[in-house]
């Protein structure tokens, strides 16, 4: 899951299930099946692995302990920035557990095995919930989902976090709005993220077993909010059971490919822009 190419196109990333993690016990609770499957796509119980565009040399990146998302690799493919869960024993306390967000070096070997080498915690202060999104187009901004400042994680916020210099910046500033995995465009001057911010009069939107979300799209300093997705309103193409989930854009910023998730499963969808939204030329 969580598959993405590396910058050089070299390797495909992708998170891998452990060969043994305590399922069983899962397997009490009423509709296990389904939490076990959407938990691993939160990417709980996986690790890090690269494997060639063939199918071919896979290779460990890392091992974690829980789990992670991510990575996001500069656009040099130089260095990539995931999360690590640390602790989820008190839900009752932090929604989501206790994530850790990381930096590595990527690199190859003697034999040209892919590696991760000097990992570092660059987790910004105040945070328990973290989430890369991507790099800016000079791999200097890392988009982060995160609680920094919220209570409830449920809350979560997009913000811009200067990896050098560690200042981070809050973009959406709704601490009772769910905003998740936001993305810059090809030229960086737009985020694609999706949202509870429509339904922001029904208080319970922004919570996990009662969410409504639309993909959103504003300027890369949190200006300009525009609705894109109708997903949870009747009426319109894409009107349906699912909620806005994840988006990429292509490389010219004309087009999104985006999911909406019907849990456990998604479904994907194409959106198209009058124009290069996300990489306009003056």
């Amino acid at each position: 899951m969580q598959v993405n190419w590396h910058p050089s196109g070299q390797w495909i990333i992708c998170a891998v299930e452990k060969e043994k993690f305590n399922e069983q016990y899962l397997n009490h609770i009423p509709g296990g099946k389904k939490l076990i499957e959407g938990w691993l796509e939160c990417g709980m119980w996986m690790d890090i692995w690269a494997v060639k565009p063939d199918g071919s040399d896979w290779c460990l990146l890392a091992t974690t302990d829980k789990g992670f998302t991510g990575p996001a690799f500069t656009p040099d493919g130089q260095h990539c920035a995931w999360a690590e869960v640390t602790d989820s024993s008190n839900l009752l306390k932090d929604t989501f557990g206790i994530w850790r967000l990381k930096l590595s070096d990527f690199s190859t070997d003697s034999s040209s095995h892919a590696l991760l080498l000097n990992t570092r915690i660059i987790t910004p202060e105040g945070a328990r919930w973290i989430e890369p999104g991507n790099f800016s187009p000079d791999g200097k901004t890392l988009l982060i989902s995160s609680d920094i400042g919220i209570t409830n994680a449920q809350g979560q916020d997009q913000f811009a976090l200067d990896i050098t210099t560690r200042k981070v910046v809050n973009l959406t500033n709704s601490p009772e709005v769910w905003d998740e995995h936001g993305v810059f465009s090809p030229d960086g001057k737009k985020i694609l993220f999706m949202s509870s911010y429509p339904y922001r009069d029904d208080k319970k939107s922004w919570k996990t077993l009662s969410l409504k979300t639309e993909f959103m799209l504003m300027n890369a300093d949190g200006t300009d909010l525009q609705q894109l997705t109708h997903f949870k309103a009747t009426g319109y193409p894409e009107s349906s059971k699912g909620i806005a989930a994840t988006g990429f854009w292509n490389k010219n910023g004309s087009v999104l490919y985006a999911q909406s998730l019907v849990f456990p499963y998604y479904e994907n969808w194409i959106i198209r822009f009058d124009g290069n939204c996300g990489n306009q030329k003056k």
